[in-house]
């Protein structure tokens, strides 16, 4: 997919790290520091700028973009720069929202919001970056929830996402919640002991993978054998 993220903050950059691999991200900061920092870690184009600036927007192509999202910390940034993209024929558009004083302006004008307080990361986890979730929720007719767990099974520590979920069509793992930080998990990410995590998965298995990330008996079986 093609998309457009306005903002390199913690949110931003998160969200351009998880997809740049797999999709061609275009990073819309107006930071020289964060713009820096995003051109020499990450596989996306970064365009140094506002995202109420239209040459900017026009630049990034934001009218050829399969989704736009605008993570700035400023409402103001992301209505103006979300309105652009819905005018310009986006279809899928998420955009963070500080201030839930303004949560009517978005909705008004049918733009979906995400406010961190109300766990931004993992929405927009499920809705747009692992489309390994989307699937899931496909798969199950849309018969699927989050639910948050603490890792206490020792036998998944410190093995990669990618083999936990080993292809599963019953669950996959948005979002990790270490120490000192909220993290959209790659295919590499490792978890810890204690890291509390948010699963989307299918109702009728969620006890089963309840069980399987918390037990804490290192005789419990693998996640094959479930």
């Amino acid at each position: 997919m093609i998309g457009v993220i306005v903002g390199a903050g913690r949110i931003g950059y998160n969200l351009a790290k998880s997809m740049a691999e797999d999709h061609d991200i275009t990073i819309i900061e107006k930071d020289r520091t964060a713009c820096n920092k995003a051109s020499d870690t990450l596989d996306c184009y970064v365009i140094q700028g506002s995202g109420t600036n239209t040459q900017i927007l026009k630049e990034a192509d934001v009218s050829k973009s399969d989704f736009f999202v605008a993570t700035t910390g400023n409402d103001e940034v992301n209505l103006l720069s979300s309105v652009y993209a819905k005018d310009h024929g986006v279809d899928r558009i998420v955009s963070r929202l500080n201030n839930l004083d303004h949560e009517y302006i978005f909705t008004d004008l049918d733009i979906r919001v995400v406010n961190p307080e109300r766990s931004a990361m993992r929405f927009i986890a499920r809705t747009i970056i692992r489309p390994t979730a989307q699937k899931l929720v496909s798969l199950g007719k849309g018969n699927a929830d989050i639910i948050e767990l603490k890792v206490k099974n020792n036998d998944i520590l410190y093995t990669p996402i990618s083999e936990i979920e080993d292809n599963s069509d019953k669950f996959k793992i948005v979002t990790v919640y270490t120490e000192d930080d909220m993290i959209i998990p790659t295919e590499d990410t490792e978890l810890g002991y204690g890291d509390s995590i948010a699963v989307l998965v299918k109702t009728q298995y969620i006890n089963e993978i309840q069980e399987f990330f918390t037990k804490e008996d290192k005789d419990y079986l693998t996640y094959q054998n479930i």
